[in-house]
């Protein structure tokens, strides 16, 4: 019984429908403002229009009664004369007696007016006011002197503005139209434009998809991306660059897995299928048995270090140490297997290293064991502790054992490798001796390096960083 589990949807928006609503808002914005402007302008010309009239036109009525008071009959009538009038008069004295009035002026009450203003003081705006019958009117008043009396005449004009009002309502509405309709406009035409502008990216995820794990060495950046997506295609050939290397080291490391467990295993299959071949001896039963239980910690040390390359930073807790007592205790554990050898180590220098203890004997210890294995009877093996300028500290430790060739040297530290000779010289290594040594330099912010010359020795160098670069643990 199978299943098929789905991928979860996305939870964020793509990003057509975020570039289409950025651009409706912004079109928006822009059509807003623009068209609000063009509005508030033509608003506020109008205005000032009827209002620039009232005031020329209270203007000529104060001449009027200053120089000749029975032409005001002649500017104002006061009957219907079938003719449109856009603008009404109303004339009262100082007493607020009417003098004169404009037929229709009557529903336009004397305290809906503006306060009146002398002939020395400016007129200001005037007052809009919306009649019973639905007219929109600009209401301003003023005093008229005559004969010394500044307040001889009291001036009311209203200024029929209904026309105006309709036609700003008509450009409002007719505006807020254009508007929804531009904003319909701008959502068909982002919608094309987002999507044809972002068809090279799925052209790029479509060439992507069809990558496979066979296929790692092809690149995306081969094709003419926009510029845009140049960042991308670097940083995808990049990642396909590390997988197509991972894959590599995988495999090689998956083969050489296989084929330095088959030994062990095959020498174990084989001394217990030739201990069931007869009947023997209890002696011979020991001697297969403690041969077993070699292979079996061989088996158990190789699956030890497989299992710390996999998390080398497990139980990591750096702190300040005395790198040379740390590798006198080293040279102390490894002088018995010395003397049996008669191979003489040496110390010398100091320094002191930020760094885990456990971590720091191991990886000297791992190169100081592949100097015993692959150096002649009656051969050195020398520690030198230096700290440089800049506060690093250097240990080297050198061989006069066999070397290795030059060719070799990159392949030192990688997983499993072990050379041709160093395999007749010392058959129980597994090669992963010095791969843990540059995992244990790198999580310490170290590095690891290695010269040698075949036939003169070897010499590897471990260079740790100042105690105060590297923080310790609490």
């Amino acid at each position: 019984m199978s299943s098929t589990t789905k991928p979860d949807a996305p939870t964020a928006g793509s990003i057509t429908t975020r570039l289409v609503a950025f651009y409706i808002v912004t079109t928006l914005l822009i059509l807003f403002c623009t068209n609000w402007f063009q509005f508030r302008a033509l608003s506020d010309d109008l205005d000032y229009e009827d209002n620039d009239f009232l005031v020329d036109r209270i203007a000529t009525l104060r001449t009027l009664v200053a120089r000749h008071p029975d032409a005001l009959k002649e500017q104002i009538s006061s009957v219907d004369t079938g003719q449109p009038t856009r603008h009404l008069v109303r004339v009262q004295d100082e007493e607020g007696h009417m003098v004169l009035e404009s037929h229709g002026m009557a529903q336009l009450e004397v305290g809906l007016f503006p306060p009146a203003v002398t002939a020395d003081q400016k007129i200001g705006h005037g007052a809009k006011y919306r009649s019973a019958d639905n007219r929109q009117y600009l209401l301003n008043s003023a005093w008229a002197e005559a004969h010394g009396n500044p307040h001889y005449r009291l001036l009311q004009v209203a200024l029929d503005v209904t026309d105006e009002d309709e036609l700003m309502s008509k450009y409002l509405l007719r505006t807020g139209i254009a508007v929804a309709v531009g904003l319909l406009l701008a959502t068909g035409l982002g919608i094309f434009i987002t999507r044809r502008g972002l068809r090279p990216l799925k052209a790029m995820a479509a060439t992507v998809a069809e990558i496979t794990e066979a296929d790692l060495h092809q690149r995306i950046r081969t094709e003419s991306w926009p510029k845009e997506l140049d960042q991308l295609t670097i940083a995808l050939d990049a990642m396909l660059g590390r997988l197509e290397g991972s894959f590599a080291r995988l495999s090689e490391f998956s083969a050489n897995l296989a084929h330095e467990l088959r030994t062990p295993i095959n020498n174990l299959r084989g001394e217990a299928e030739v201990a069931l071949s007869r009947a023997r001896s209890d002696e011979e039963y020991r001697r297969i048995i403690e041969s077993s239980i070699e292979e079996y910690e061989r088996l158990s040390r190789m699956v030890g270090d497989i299992l710390f390359l996999a998390r080398p930073d497990r139980g990591h807790l750096p702190q300040l140490i005395d790198a040379r007592q740390e590798i006198e205790t080293l040279v102390e554990y490894y002088q018995n297997v010395a003397d049996e050898q008669q191979i003489d180590i040496s110390v010398e220098g100091s320094g002191s290293i930020s760094v885990d203890p456990r971590l720091f004997q191991r990886a000297v210890g791992n190169i100081i064991s592949n100097a015993l294995h692959y150096t002649l009877s009656g051969g050195t093996i020398e520690v030198r502790l230096g700290t440089a300028d800049d506060g690093w500290l250097e240990i080297a430790i050198a061989d006069n054992g066999i070397g290795v060739v030059s060719a070799e040297l990159p392949l030192l530290f990688d997983r499993f490798y072990r050379s041709p000779q160093a395999r007749l010289m010392y058959n129980q290594g597994s090669g992963l001796g010095l791969a843990i040594v540059r995992s244990i330099m790198s999580l310490h912010g170290g590095t690891v390096s290695v010269a040698s010359t075949p036939g003169e020795g070897t010499v590897v160098t471990l260079l740790f960083p100042p105690p105060g670069a590297y923080p310790e643990s609490a």
